[in-house]
């Protein structure tokens, strides 16, 4: 199990006790530091004392655990306007928005996709391509997905 996954399992308890969503987590090096990221989402947004409140929360919990034995610095964050999307409930949450999406084995010869997000179910997801036009794509084949602040 990787730091992430690790993570998750510490602070996922935490996170649904306080109706809060783990909407990504990374475990990067920047500029010589270790950052542990985590993305939250809640119904009503995010909010600088909502990240401060989950930091001291899930800080506490995972030093309680102690999975990462070098030094690292607990970012919490918002996902932003051009949030990830990862889950089936993610693509069903942005069902009509426009989406960019990547993915691991090319689909009609082209593995990145931009087009509103038109249906979601059985683990795949049905993109309006501005190039291809309609596109299904199973979710264990992309790679990263998004949605496309900027339409």
């Amino acid at each position: 199990m990787n730091i992430p996954q690790q993570i998750e399992k510490i602070v996922l308890p935490i996170a649904e006790k306080e109706s809060v969503e783990i909407v990504d987590i990374e475990y990067v090096r920047e500029n010589g530091d270790n950052i542990l990221r985590i993305y939250i989402d809640t119904e009503k947004g995010v909010n600088l004392d909502l990240c401060t409140k989950m930091s001291h929360l899930f800080g506490d919990e995972i030093d309680k655990n102690d999975p990462i034995k070098e030094h690292y610095i607990l970012e919490i964050s918002s996902p932003g306007i051009d949030r990830i999307l990862k889950k089936e409930k993610d693509f069903l949450r942005f069902k009509g928005f426009c989406v960019k999406v990547k993915t691991a084995v090319s689909i009609n010869n082209q593995k990145n996709f931009k087009g509103n997000l038109v249906a979601v179910g059985n683990n795949k997801i049905v993109v309006d391509d501005v190039t291809n036009g309609i596109v299904e794509i199973e979710i264990s084949n992309i790679t990263k997905a998004q949605v496309d602040a900027q339409n």
